[in-house]
């Protein structure tokens, strides 16, 4: 499940010339869409400790940078840091969802 989210997110990201979003609106799409991918990790990896979501959290980080340093090659895209920190909080907060979510169900249980 994470490898298609990163795939569709790769696939988003390799188009060429995107529409202008105003205002860094963009932000938000990048945020959502690392959130997801972030959700996906942890699921995949359920089980493995708050140890285990440090080291996805690096993984999913590490995607969006790769991923923000291939959209130089696009035509019509850059690089650009500050979507790299949309996608970082967009994957904290996917992560942090879906691990407070299963504590939860850990306490009802």
């Amino acid at each position: 499940m994470p490898v298609v989210v990163f795939l569709v997110i790769l696939a988003g990201t390799s188009w060429p010339t995107p529409p202008a979003m105003p205002n860094d609106s963009d932000k938000v799409v990048h945020g959502v869409a690392y959130a997801c991918l972030g959700t996906a990790v942890v699921w995949a990896a359920r089980g493995r400790g708050w140890r285990g979501l440090m080291g996805w959290f690096a993984l999913v980080a590490a995607l969006a940078a790769a991923d923000e340093w291939h959209q130089q090659f696009i035509p019509g895209r850059r690089m650009d840091r500050r979507d790299w920190v949309a996608d970082t909080v967009g994957a904290v907060i996917g992560i942090s969802l879906y691990a407070s979510r299963e504590r939860r169900r850990e306490l009802v249980a």
